[in-house]
């Protein structure tokens, strides 16, 4: 009773109210338009048409054919070998000189006569000495002093024998006074105390053999190479169901007997309808109505609901 309820308060709505229900948001996925050759009295209701889907059976590959392999490892065996670690050799070990200090008094410089020149000592004397003794000559013209006067008569010129004194020079001289002479000086001997080292006991070295040494290591060798064997797995296929799709869900609207649907503040017209029950079969896809009536008008119920 209450879906009849519902489905006819769609119907009252969609056909009474066509103008509220296209701007309602929570009522947009009614049809934009109602049925356009509907009648007062008719009731309809949005038919949900389920998509159609069409079976067909692939085989398909559920597992490739690949290869694998089998390895197996390489075989080592161990045997122990010996080596010298260290090569025998020889250690020297050095023994240093010895040497003792003594001191000796030894000749630094020895003694010596030194010569000194002492040198002679002069004075500067000077003095006057004759370079032309004085002489007697004969001088033209009358000379106060002379001795004799003569006189030539074929010149008419008179002669004087007059004495002419003599040429002195000033000199210095330098005068030894006292003679040089050489002086000897003695010189003694000079010594010195200088310590130096003696030695004792000369330096050598000491040859101290080293044996050698000797150590094992492990060493592995190979007694069998390792192997890898190949193996072909096969694939697997199997065949599956898939569905292509033949007609998309869709929605129409179908009619409803209106006897059936109580609509409230509405009578419906005296009608004389056949009482043949109305028939919701889909013919096109299979779809009973009644069955898939749930499925669509869960929503529109309580937004009806919610409007009465």
């Amino acid at each position: 009773m209450l879906r009849r309820l519902l489905l006819g308060g769609t119907a009252a709505l969609m056909i009474g109210s066509t103008a509220s229900v296209a701007s309602a948001d929570d009522m947009s996925w009614f049809p934009s338009e109602p049925p356009s050759s509907a009648t007062p009295g008719e009731c309809y209701a949005r038919v949900r048409i389920e998509p159609v889907f069409e079976p067909y059976t692939e085989t398909i590959t559920s597992s490739d054919a690949y290869e694998t392999y089998d390895v197996a490892p390489p075989r080592l065996d161990e045997r122990i070998e010996e080596y010298v670690s260290r090569e025998a050799g020889v250690r020297y070990v050095v023994h240093q000189p010895v040497y003792e200090t003594i001191t000796e008094t030894i000749l630094v410089r020895p003694a010596y006569t030194e010569y000194v020149v002492r040198p002679a000592v002069h004075e500067t004397v000077t003095e006057q000495i004759m370079v032309r003794e004085p002489r007697m000559v004969w001088q033209r013209g009358r000379v106060p002093g002379a001795q004799i006067t003569r006189y030539d008569p074929e010149t008419g010129e008179v002669w004087c024998l007059v004495e002419e004194p003599g040429e002195y020079r000033t000199v210095t001289r330098n005068v030894v006074v006292q003679p040089a002479r050489i002086d000897e000086i003695e010189t003694p001997a000079e010594y010195a105390s200088v310590s130096r080292e003696v030695l004792v006991e000369r330096g050598r070295v000491e040859e101290i053999p080293i044996p050698a040494e000797y150590d094992t290591y492990t060493v592995q060798f190979l007694t069998q190479p390792a192997t890898v064997e190949s193996r072909t797995v096969q694939g697997r296929t199997e065949t599956i169901t898939r569905y292509r799709l033949v007609q998309s869900e869709r929605y129409e609207w179908r009619m409803m007997d209106c006897e059936e649907i109580e609509l409230p503040n509405f009578n419906a017209p005296t009608v004389e309808r056949s009482r043949t029950p109305m028939s919701y079969q889909d013919h096109s896809g299979g779809v009973d109505f009644d069955t898939h009536y749930d499925q669509y008008n869960g929503a529109a119920e309580s937004r009806i609901l919610g409007r009465q």
